[in-house]
């Protein structure tokens, strides 16, 4: 049993103890002053996994493991750009950190990372357990920068039940019979696993039967990839961020090497050890590559449509249509931001000066915006096209497995060519925009009917943002294509549906691009579970939400009936967690990328106004803001708190 630390001290539970619970540590220690004066604090880090690193970064895991951002636009130091009530806190980002830390600057890394430091460049996409030195490092920062009478102390063990104590104290009870009781608690859950369900429940009960292999969704790094057997026939559905990671820990992770031929192209040198991959999704091919060229106009700093749309928007005082009101003024501020960049970076590409373009782009409609775009850029491979982007083998049909390893092979060496050509700075125009978009849009939400919320913003939106922000490296894709080549790995394109055929005992895989199913004795999932509260596997979750402490954030209308289920999280404005009945608890509060503030994610872009930052500041200012006063003891919560 842990006790209050004395009468006077309060005590902040942080459950999680990864970027997004250290990051609610420096919040809480750089407000502290301000809101909670002359208290005496102590803030607890409590998690199974390292303080810092959490689960997802921990240094344990293998250096094949990469990160999905480039090392300079990664950052948990709130810097002066960001909008929020309490202190900006400048600091490096981890690329700064990287160099700072190999100049000898800052203290080292463990041996076995030296080489990763070496090797990281702004440019670079670090290792995941390099990034996860940095939040150790970070957290460190934090602890040392802490004012007088506040400290940061961490308690090891996975929390698996909350309650409220006689006197209001909060009861966190952990694994192996622990207690921890404390003023206030912030969950900051992180990537938490599910429960099969759907497909998912099927697919592991009919390997189960059959004697086959299935790995659900979940943590790459953790799975047991042992069960995927030498020369076996593996469908990987998904071709994200967990397949790259599946596909490098099959290949390289198994003595397989990659090296270059005389004419520069990458090979791959088996080992003997390697399953062949079947990988397909519903685009049937990997997002695009990163961009890496600098706009000749430099970055995108503000969007020529959407500002003066949601303000006309908003004055009308009615409900926004996602779909008819900010999709097209969304497409037309990316188009601008591309060919801003065309224009100005390729001149001889277009036929008509940009000041005319912009002008006539300013007010056409969508069918008036192809006409001129046909006009003003000849050249098909130089339109920003929205449909090949999204849907590029939309008219493909092969009639074998070999002629489609050939078609996508091809794509993915034109996406390879495109993303290194130093001409393509208009692509990077367009990650710039849409850097911003998913900035703005958010703040639309309260002002966006149920249906709008659920399938555009949440759905539409947030698909075309990953597509191209959230993509590969270019020299994963590299690998990928040197696999194919290799024949271990077989794209079966877009579309791809699994069937669980009883009859053969196998899984087959089938695609909208081939006409013949493909069996396998094994099936992965690549991609991490999407956010549950009904089906979590998190004991701590699980015994809040039946206790009806917890609720899922439900969209709906009551107009139409629209009703939709979004698996987060249910909490206020403010993070204070929702109860089933809708009353919120003064004393509990939830943060991270599956609740229903949705943008505090893990870490944000150095000098942007992060909704990372911004949430983080404001929860914290509210967890400090509603600490009991010294000698009052602790709160009594009654049933409409």
């Amino acid at each position: 049993m842990a006790a209050m630390s004395s009468a006077t001290e309060a005590k902040i539970a942080i459950i999680g103890a990864g970027p997004v619970g250290v990051g609610m540590a420096e919040r809480l220690t750089a407000n502290a002053p301000l809101l909670a004066p002359r208290r005496s604090i102590e803030i607890v880090l409590v998690d199974p996994c390292p303080p810092g690193p959490g689960r997802v970064w921990r240094e344990e895991q293998s250096p094949l493991m990469r990160m999905n951002s480039f090392a300079r636009d990664v950052t948990l130091f709130p810097g002066k750009a960001v909008r929020c009530e309490g202190p900006a806190r400048p600091g490096p980002s981890l690329a700064a950190w990287a160099r700072d830390t190999a100049a000898g600057l800052l203290p080292p890394v463990a041996p076995r990372l030296e080489r990763d430091l070496r090797e990281t460049a702004p440019d670079s996409f670090a290792t995941r357990r390099l990034q996860g030195a940095y939040l150790s490092w970070f957290l460190r920062e934090v602890t040392r920068r802490t004012p007088p009478g506040v400290r940061v102390t961490t308690r090891t063990g996975r929390a698996v039940a909350l309650t409220t104590g006689p006197d209001g104290v909060q009861r966190v009870r952990l694994e192996h019979g622990g207690r921890l009781d404390a003023d206030a608690v912030v969950l900051a859950l992180g990537h938490l696993d599910a429960r099969p369900r759907g497909e998912e429940a099927d697919a592991a009960s009919f390997a189960a039967e059959y004697g086959l292999a299935y790995l659900p969704p979940g943590l790459v790094a953790e799975a047991d990839l042992s069960v995927l057997p030498p020369g076996s026939d593996v469908l990987v559905r998904g071709m994200g961020l967990a397949f790259f990671d599946t596909m490098a820990l099959l290949t390289q992770g198994r003595g397989g090497r990659y090296t270059r031929d005389a004419a520069g192209t990458l090979r791959y040198v088996p080992s003997g050890r390697e399953p062949r991959l079947l990988v397909g999704s519903r685009r049937g091919l990997p997002y695009r590559c990163k961009p890496t060229r600098a706009p000749v106009l430099g970055p995108v700093r503000e969007l020529r449509h959407l500002p003066g749309t949601v303000e006309r928007l908003l004055a009308r005082g009615r409900t926004i249509d996602f779909r008819r009101d900010i999709w097209p003024v969304v497409v037309k501020d990316l188009s601008h931001a591309y060919y801003r960049e065309l224009f100005a970076a390729r001149p001889d590409s277009t036929t008509m000066p940009w000041w005319q373009f912009e002008q006539l782009h300013a007010t056409a409609c969508p069918q008036e915006l192809d006409e001129l775009v046909l006009k003003a850029v000849p050249d098909p491979a130089d339109r920003f096209d929205l449909d090949d982007l999204r849907a590029p083998l939309r008219d493909a049909a092969f009639r074998s497995a070999d002629a489609a390893r050939r078609h996508i092979g091809a794509m993915l060496e034109h996406e390879l060519r495109r993303a290194r050509d130093p001409a393509r700075s208009a692509d990077t125009a367009v990650y710039g925009a849409l850097l911003l978009l998913y900035d703005r849009l958010p703040r639309l939400r309260p002002h966006l009917d149920a249906r709008s919320q659920a399938e555009e913003l949440d759905g539409a939106w947030l698909s075309l943002f990953h597509l191209v922000a959230s993509g590969p490296p270019a020299f994963r894709v590299e690998e990928l294509l040197a696999l194919c080549r290799a024949g271990v790995v077989q794209p079966l394109g877009a579309g791809v549906r699994v069937r669980l055929d009883a009859t053969a005992g196998r899984f087959l895989a089938g695609g909208a691009n081939l006409p013949d199913e493909h069996p396998a004795t094994a099936l992965v999932d690549a991609r991490v579970p999407d956010p549950t509260v009904t089906d979590t596997a998190d004991p701590l979750l699980a015994s809040l939400y039946a206790a009806g402490e917890a609720s899922e954030e439900v969209l709906t209308d009551p107009g139409t009936g629209y009703r939709a289920r979004t698996g987060r999280i249910a909490v206020d404005e403010r993070g204070r967690l929702r109860r089933a009945v809708g009353t919120t608890h003064p004393a509990r509060y939830a943060l991270g990328w599956n609740t229903s503030l949705r943008g505090a994610r893990a870490f944000a872009i150095p000098g942007t106004d992060a909704a990372t930052f911004r949430h983080g500041d404001r929860v914290a200012r509210e967890v400090l803001s509603g600490l009991p006063r010294p000698g009052r003891g602790h709160r009594v919560f009654g049933p409409t708190d």
